[in-house]
């Protein structure tokens, strides 16, 4: 289930928990659609605010009863009402999402919104708390709903509630744009990066442009296209699909049995790599293809002794910020902080140097902020009355402000008595983008301990409130990134850090921000381009420059310790 703890406007996916006997403390709602595709239950939200529920939901029931249908019915202090239609056999979410959208057709209180998202189509169910107060109640005896959930609808039920609504889904299909074509029978190919972003939107939700994709077979071959051109393998796209992150391409293939879904995957994949194969065989100049404009940082050092000795202080400077951070940065904007210094750590290990020359837009870009945060983040910590960084340079041209990772002489001592701790340095994980700064910084205390570690330390060594401790490590658990042992917390081996930024869908997130900072910055390098000298250097007048006095009239014949600026006047005026 995902909580929501804004009282019931968003239920973000990091809020995920595990259902529970309990009655959660905050308005909880369960996923409509699973890690197949499909779902079982139909579940229809008529909203107050949208129309008459009480008629709708009358009507409603006399249509179900026709069709020979049960269902499970509860209420919300807000008026609304939910009606569940449980079917034997799972129905794949492009079925599904079809005939709730008819049903909203016919009854304008209706809101389709839970069967139009795989990743994020969600609905309370009863005893979820309501954010004003209350609870989502049945209106029927328990054991009546329990009857219906454990004997569910069988599938020729489906098919009359789909004969009911012929006229409906005729409506629905009229109202599809039909598909672009190009001249000459050519199909329309996009941009590599655009396609990315639009068969990820695919893969996870299930939802395509009709006007582009003529049917569903169409959507997931373009998915499949799209991640066998990014250089994806099969095991790729089957990895997301199992661990649920492409739900929705799963649910395209919802109609096979499980041994032919195998075979139809690897059919369709066949069939991306031959067109791949194709358009990169095409002449030059006709392909599209990504260009590369940076290279992989070198992130480890050499032996000679310079560098051993940066990276000696570099550990040692590691050593003085968790002090520093402890007494210093423990408010929301110090948490902020803590991962821009994490950010230029990061850097100045890589680049085995304590001075750094990168911009704003590049530890904006490791710490998940705005450039303009950045620029004000720098001027506080330079500013700060015992600063770890200083500024060395000033930024011109191309070229960023310079800045000095120093430790203070107040923590000279913690420098050289305190032993480093074990593991990287790292800006903001791209996951943290998602789960949050503090469990971000829990998830690295427990990744650097020695040994499992226990609530009361981890505390101890962040500095923060045990309250946000605690939920940072509900979080965490929850994702199966940490795990409880008898002595302590350990990280857990279950799930990976990238695996769950896929899921959650910040690695498309972190390229968008990427290439946005790659435009501004090609328009800044253009407009300093266009405002360098491009005018010649005047010829000297020697020998080999032929010229007369007609070339230049007003040249004097007299001494130049005589000429004045009346003589030249009068000269030109002759």
């Amino acid at each position: 289930m995902r909580l929501s703890k804004d009282g019931g406007r968003n239920y973000f996916t990091k809020n995920t928990r595990r259902i529970s006997s309990e009655l959660p403390s905050f308005p909880a709602a369960v996923m409509v659609t699973g890690k197949d595709g499909c779902v079982s239950t139909f579940c229809l939200d008529f909203d107050a605010g949208r129309g008459d529920v009480a008629a709708d939901v009358l009507a409603l029931k006399g249509l179900l009863v026709r069709c020979g249908l049960r269902w499970i019915e509860d209420t919300s202090p807000s008026r609304g009402v939910h009606v569940y239609i449980p079917w034997r056999n799972r129905i794949d979410f492009t079925t599904a999402r079809e005939c709730v959208e008819a049903l909203a057709i016919r009854f304008t209180s209706l809101d389709p919104s839970p069967h139009q998202s795989v990743y994020s189509g969600c609905i309370r169910v009863p005893g979820s708390p309501w954010k004003k107060g209350g609870y989502q109640t049945l209106t029927q005896p328990l054991a009546a709903a329990v009857d219906v959930a454990m004997r569910p609808n069988p599938s020729v039920g489906h098919d009359a509630l789909r004969d009911e609504l012929a006229p409906e889904l005729a409506t629905l299909r009229e109202s599809i744009v039909e598909p672009t074509r190009l001249p000459g029978g050519k199909t329309t190919i996009t941009n590599r990066s655009i396609l990315r972003a639009e068969a990820e939107k695919i893969g996870r939700h299930g939802t395509f442009d009709a006007s582009r994709y003529s049917s569903p077979s169409e959507a997931r071959q373009a998915v499949l296209a799209a991640a066998a051109g990014s250089g994806w393998s099969l095991t790729d796209v089957q990895k997301r699909m199992q661990d649920g992150t492409w739900a929705g391409l799963t649910g395209f293939y919802a109609r096979y049995s499980p041994r032919q879904r195998v075979k139809a995957l690897k059919r369709d994949w066949r069939k991306a790599e031959t067109f791949c194969f194709k358009q990169a065989t095409l002449p030059q100049g006709i392909k599209n293809g990504r260009k590369y404009d940076t290279s992989r940082m070198n992130t480890q050092g050499g032996v000679d002794a310079k560098d051993l000795t940066n990276h000696q202080y570099l550990r040692s400077w590691e050593t003085v910020l968790h002090s520093y951070e402890r007494a210093h940065l423990r408010s929301r904007e110090g948490i902020s902080l803590r991962f821009l210094l994490r950010a230029m750590l990061e850097a100045a290990h890589k680049k085995d140097s304590p001075i750094l020359e990168f911009g704003v837009r590049a530890f904006a870009q490791a710490t998940g902020t705005h450039e303009s945060t950045v620029a004000r983040q720098l001027k506080m910590l330079v500013s700060a009355p015992t600063p770890l960084i200083r500024q060395v340079g000033e930024g011109r041209g191309r070229h960023a402000d310079a800045y000095e990772l120093i430790i203070p002489d107040v923590y000279a001592p913690i420098a050289e008595t305190t032993s480093w701790k074990k593991g990287k340095a790292y800006a903001l994980r791209p996951v943290f983008r998602e789960l949050g700064q503090v469990a971000a910084l829990v998830y690295e205390v427990i990744e650097k301990s020695q040994e499992d570690i226990k609530t009361i330390e981890i505390t101890r060594e962040t500095g923060l409130s045990p309250t946000s401790i605690k939920n940072a490590l509900e979080m965490l658990q929850s994702w199966n990134l940490i795990s409880r042992t008898e002595s302590g917390w350990e990280i857990s081996k279950a799930r990976n850090l990238r695996s769950l930024a896929d899921y959650f869908g910040v690695t498309e997130s972190v390229a968008a921000q990427y290439a946005a900072h790659k435009k501004q910055r090609d328009v800044w390098h253009a407009w300093l381009d266009s405002r360098v000298n491009t005018f010649g250097t005047l010829a000297l007048m020697t020998d080999d420059y032929e010229y007369s006095d007609a070339d230049i009239p007003f040249w004097p014949d007299t001494d130049p310790h005589e000429i004045t600026l009346a003589s030249l006047t009068l000269r030109i005026g002759a």
